[in-house]
C-alpha cells in the first residue's frame, strides 16, 4: 500500500478512537449528580486560621530574704543589775537566752546604729557597760561622770556619748577602743541626749538639776557652740519620724503629770507650737540612734509612752492629735521594734514586762517578765 494511502488510515483510525471517547465521557457525564464549584467574593479576605499562643507559666517572685535569723533584744533590768537578753525568730514568740552583769543601776541604754554595740549607763554606778551582741558579755566598762543618764551614738556608730544628771559635761568616746575623747563642756546637768542622722552635728540635750533657763540646748560638734532654745519645763526630746520636727515631753517626774508637749523647727531651733494631749502623761518615743537599728516603715506615726494611760500612745504627729492608745502596766518606758515581725516592744517598769505589740492591731500579744525592766534595744543577729 503506498505511504499516502498508510496515513489517510492511520487519520481516520485515530478520529474514530476519539470520538467513541468522547461519547463514552458524555454517558458517563448524565448518569451523574452536577457538582457546581463555590462562588468565591474577591473583596473577603481569607483568614488565616489563628495558630493558639502558647500562655507562658507565671514565676511567682521570690520572697525577700529574712533581714536576720533571729532579733536579739537587750533590756537593763534595774533591780538585778543586769542587762537580760532575749531572742526570737522571724514572727515567733521572744524567750529569755541569757543575763549580763553590768553595774548598779543599768537605767539607759543605746544600741550603736550598725548594730555592733549595746551600750547601758549604770546609773547609780557612775560606769557606762558596754556589751558584744553576738557573745553576750560585757567587753569593758567605762568610767564616767555622776549619775550617767543621757545615751546616744552618733549616726556613723564611731562615737558613743553619755550625758550626767550631776556632771557638767558629757562625755565621749570612740567606739572599738573605747579610747576616752575629749569631753562635751557644756556647764550644766543634762538628762537625755538627742542626735539624727539627718543632722550628725547636732547633738540635742535637755536639762536637769538646775535653775538655769531655756532648758532644751543644742551642741554644735563642728563648731563647739551652744544654741540655747528659749523653753522651760522639758523633760525628754525626740525627732518626729522624718525628722523634720522636734517634740518635747514635759515634766518628767512621775508624780507630776503633763500633757504637755511643745514642737521645735530644728532648722531655726526656735518654737512652732505648743500642743496639749488631754488625759495623756507623754514620756519617751523609740530614738534613731539608741533604741535600735529598725523603725517602723509608716512615718505618719509616732508611738509615745503614756504614764497615765498607762500604755502607748499611736500619735498622728503632723494632726497632732492620738489615735489610740495600747493599754500597758504601770509606768512604760522604752520602745524598740522587730520588722519582721513587725511588732514593738515596749518595757513597764512597776510590773517588770516587756510587752510585745502587734503593729495593725495595737493589741499585746505577748509579755515577757523582766524586773524593773527600763531600757531596750534590738539588734539582728545572723542571715536567713
Amino acid at each position: 500500500m503506498p505511504l499516502g494511502t498508510w496515513g489517510g488510515v492511520a487519520v481516520k483510525v485515530v478520529r474514530a478512537f476519539a470520538l467513541a471517547i468522547i461519547g463514552t465521557i458524555v454517558v458517563a457525564a448524565c448518569g451523574s449528580t452536577l457538582a457546581y464549584a463555590p462562588i468565591i467574593d474577591d473583596s473577603v479576605a481569607v483568614q488565616p486560621v489563628a495558630t493558639p499562643t502558647a500562655t507562658p507559666t507565671p514565676i511567682p517572685a521570690p520572697s525577700p530574704a529574712p533581714l536576720y535569723s533571729k532579733l536579739r533584744i537587750f533590756v537593763a533590768s534595774e533591780s538585778t543589775d543586769q542587762v537580760w537578753v532575749l531572742d526570737g525568730r522571724p514572727g515567733e514568740p521572744y524567750a529569755l537566752v541569757g543575763k549580763i552583769a553590768v553595774g548598779k543601776l543599768p537605767h539607759q541604754l543605746g544600741v550603736s546604729p550598725d548594730g555592733k554595740w549595746v551600750a547601758v549607763n549604770n546609773r547609780m554606778g557612775n560606769t557606762t557597760s558596754v556589751i558584744d551582741p553576738l557573745s553576750m558579755k560585757e567587753v569593758v566598762r567605762l568610767m564616767v561622770g555622776k549619775q550617767p543618764h543621757g545615751i546616744t551614738w552618733s549616726p556613723d556608730g564611731k562615737t558613743l556619748f553619755v550625758g550626767h544628771e550631776h556632771d557638767t559635761y558629757i562625755a565621749r568616746f570612740e567606739a572599738g577602743t573605747w579610747k576616752s575623747l575629749p569631753p562635751l563642756m557644756v556647764g550644766v546637768p543634762q538628762h537625755v541626749l538627742t542626735i539624727a542622722p539627718s543632722r550628725p552635728n547636732e547633738l540635742w540635750f535637755t536639762l536637769t538639776n538646775t535653775s538655769q533657763a531655756d532648758v532644751l540646748r543644742v551642741y554644735d560638734l563642728d563648731t563647739n557652740k551652744i544654741t540655747q532654745i528659749k523653753v522651760s519645763d522639758v523633760h525628754d526630746a525626740y525627732f518626729t519620724p522624718d525628722q523634720s520636727e522636734v517634740w518635747s515631753s514635759s515634766s518628767g517626774f512621775l508624780d507630776k503629770p503633763s500633757d504637755r508637749m511643745v514642737i521645735y523647727d530644728p532648722v531655726t531651733k526656735t518654737v512652732k507650737k505648743e500642743i496639749h494631749l488631754p488625759g495623756t502623761y507623754p514620756f519617751h518615743t523609740e530614738k534613731v540612734d539608741q533604741d535600735g537599728v529598725f523603725f517602723m516603715a509608716d512615718k505618719s506615726l509616732m508611738v509615745i509612752s503614756d504614764h497615765l494611760g498607762p500604755g502607748l500612745l499611736w500619735v498622728d504627729w503632723k494632726e497632732r492629735r492620738v489615735l489610740s492608745e495600747t493599754k500597758l502596766g504601770q509606768q512604760p518606758f522604752h520602745t524598740t521594734y522587730d520588722p519582721e515581725g513587725d511588732r514593738l516592744l515596749t518595757t513597764t517598769n512597776v510590773d517588770g514586762m516587756v510587752n510585745v505589740i502587734d503593729v495593725k492591731t495595737h493589741a499585746v500579744t505577748q509579755k515577757i517578765p523582766v524586773p524593773k525592766a527600763h531600757g531596750i534595744g534590738a539588734v539582728p543577729i545572723g542571715g536567713p
